[in-house]
């Protein structure tokens, strides 16, 4: 198609070239035949027209051959400039397939893909001049070295990448950098100030005088910045560990001098922070108050010595101990004793507030087992029932097991500290020159011996009662009502018939006989046998203990005799009141008043309840 395109524009061109040719050939005919040239001036004039055109036309033709070898020349240098892009970009660019093709279309695409090529070369040298630029500026704030050198090379798309990746690395760890030093900036200037020095070194100067952008994070730098810190901070901690402990010293020299508190907050108002001039002024006024201690020596050392007894007080010290302290019994009192006074006052301090925990366990122990003995001693104790008012044995109870559960846990935790403490110093940890396992192993045992001896003694006294009562011939009863024994029968019936008998034996010799029983009956009163329906069974059977004999019977003539008004009774919490007890009548120990044995004279001592003391039967 392309083929008959370009035959057919020829011919058109050459038709119309040759109707251009002839109509000018006849205007040139016409020319010369009004001019009149000769034919060979004629043929003259056509040879040269032929010559000319022919000349236009190998110009033309060469004009276009030169154009064609352009074209050429081109593909070629788009080829070579394609085959470098593609070393360049380390990328394979493909040129195959454009045989076939006109030199121009060729030329035009081959042209296209060079400019897109150079596009991406171009951006890539670009991208990696600004990533230089910022290399270089961080290289410089951090004191490193650049990265690999791409001058000969453009980099691939990777290697940005990559290249990007490592230049952001290097901005975090600058930024990371710059806000440690304005961390240790900020901590170094509050040191500086507050121990009002003057920065002498460049460094120093750089880091407190300078702006923040003229800090430089380098290695080097940044050690040397942490240098400085660290010394910062350990001059002000030994500033102020050696401003406390003047201080201390000071306090302790002013209480023994007496000064006046006036002076103290003037000084100290005045005085304030850890700057050197303070530290100068605690030295003077340190120095100042020991030349006044030197001239109060003694008086000093005899304060110090209350405040080592204080604290061998608190430490619960033994005497062994205090007596191997020699320097506190002697009387040379000189600077060197007060030293060492000082000195055995610091030793204690530090051991209690070391072990205070344990201490605190030791008072808490034994304020508990105080109270659990006295507990204990109450419980023993029978007037606490006729005191039992406002619920206090309800109070005691709890006590009780309040004391019950908190003594083991007490223990435990003491017995805890107390095995840590003796790992960590190979020791046993002493109180009043006893380890505090043994002091707790010895109450608890003797306490358990206590135990034990009360319950032989309480089973001595019933024993004791039981056989009393066995010779007395009277056993106890028990009563419907709790803790109410009352007078048995037999044994009121038995001390009648021997009050019978004796009354006999007595009206014939004594002229006194009701006066003789009285006695007698006092005599039993007085060692507690008679029992009370008020009184709880146990404690009356600890204190039935008779200790005299009765006389022995005789026989006797029955005599009628009185009971006396019944004393008013004692009423005591928990037992019911006297008026719901049945009245009580004229019995005797058989029937009533109206039965023979009441009728023929033969009577018994009523059933009387009398309360707890020494009160007159009077029969």
């Amino acid at each position: 198609m392309a083929d008959f395109i370009s035959a057919r524009n020829c011919d058109d061109v050459t038709t119309s070239v040759n109707s251009i040719v002839r109509t000018s050939m006849e205007k040139l005919a016409a020319i010369w035949e009004e001019c009149g040239f000769g034919d060979t001036s004629i043929q003259q004039r056509c040879e040269a027209v032929k010559k000319h055109v022919q000349s236009l036309f190998d110009e033309m033709l060469e004009e276009e051959q030169e154009n064609k070898n352009l074209i050429i020349t081109m593909i070629e240098n788009y080829l070579k400039e394609i085959a470098d892009l593609s070393k360049d970009l380390n990328q394979e660019i493909s040129v195959n397939g454009y045989e076939n093709l006109p030199l121009c279309n060729v030329e035009r695409i081959l042209r296209c893909k060079v400019e897109e090529y150079r596009k991406i070369k171009q951006s890539r040298l670009h991208r990696l001049a600004e990533l230089k630029s910022k290399e270089e500026l961080l290289c410089n704030a951090l004191g490193i070295q650049p990265h690999a050198d791409f001058a000969h090379q453009v980099p691939s798309e990777q290697q940005l990448v990559e290249f990007e990746l490592y230049i952001k690395k290097k901005i975090d760890e600058k930024e990371r950098l710059m806000s440690v030093y304005q961390e240790s900036k900020s901590a170094i200037v509050t040191i500086v100030s507050e121990l009002k020095i003057v920065p002498v070194l460049e460094f120093e100067k750089l880091v407190l005088c300078e702006e923040d952008t003229a800090f430089r994070p380098t290695k080097e730098n940044m050690a040397a910045l942490k240098q400085l810190h660290m010394r910062l901070e350990q001059q002000l901690e030994d500033t102020k560990a050696e401003v406390t402990e003047l201080r201390e010293k000071l306090t302790q020299l002013w209480d023994r001098l007496h000064e006046d508190y006036n002076h103290r907050n003037i000084f100290l108002g005045a005085h304030r922070g850890y700057s050197a001039d303070t530290l100068r002024a605690l030295k003077d006024e340190l120095k100042r108050c020991e030349e006044l201690k030197c001239q109060n020596i003694k008086r000093f050392v005899e304060e110090i010595r209350r405040e080592l007894e204080c604290w061998w007080n608190k430490c619960s010290v033994g005497e062994e101990e205090r007596l191997q302290f020699q320097p506190y019994s002697s009387d040379c009192f000189t600077e060197d004793l007060l030293e060492l006074h000082e000195l055995e006052v610091q030793k204690f301090q530090s051991y209690y507030e070391q072990n205070v925990v344990i201490f605190e366990l030791v008072n808490q122990r034994q304020e508990l087992w105080d109270k659990m003995l006295e507990l204990e001693n109450r419980a023993n104790d029978p007037s606490r029932l006729f005191h039992n008012r406002g619920g206090q044995l309800l109070l005691e109870e709890k006590e009780r097991k309040n004391i019950q559960k908190e003594l083991p846990k007490v223990e435990k935790e003491l017995m805890k500290h107390i095995t840590i403490y003796e790992e960590q110093h190979k020791k046993q940890f002493m109180i009043l020159g006893e380890p505090v396992i043994d002091i707790i192993s010895k109450q608890w045992a003797l306490h358990k011996e206590n135990k034990e001896q009360e319950k032989k003694a309480k089973k001595f006294a019933r024993d004791h009662v039981l056989n009393v009562e066995s010779r007395l011939g009277s056993q106890l009863r028990s009563s419907k009502r709790k803790n109410v024994p009352v007078t048995p029968v037999h044994s009121a019936h038995k001390l009648q018939k021997m009050s019978g008998n004796d009354r006999t034996a007595a009206s014939e010799n004594n002229p006194h006989p009701v006066q003789q029983t009285v006695d007698h009956l006092e005599v039993l009163n007085q060692e507690v046998t008679c029992r009370s329906s008020v009184m709880p069974g146990r404690c009356l059977r600890e204190r039935n203990t008779p200790t005299t004999t009765l006389p022995p019977r005789t026989k006797k003539t029955p005599q009628p005799r009185k009971t006396p008004m019944k004393p008013p009774r004692k009423v005591v919490a928990g037992q019911e009141s006297s008026s719901k007890l049945p009245r009580m009548v004229q019995r005797t120990a058989r029937g009533t008043p109206n039965s023979p044995m009441y009728q023929r004279g033969i009577t018994t001592t009523p059933r009387l309840t009398t309360p707890r003391g020494k009160l007159p039967i009077i029969i």
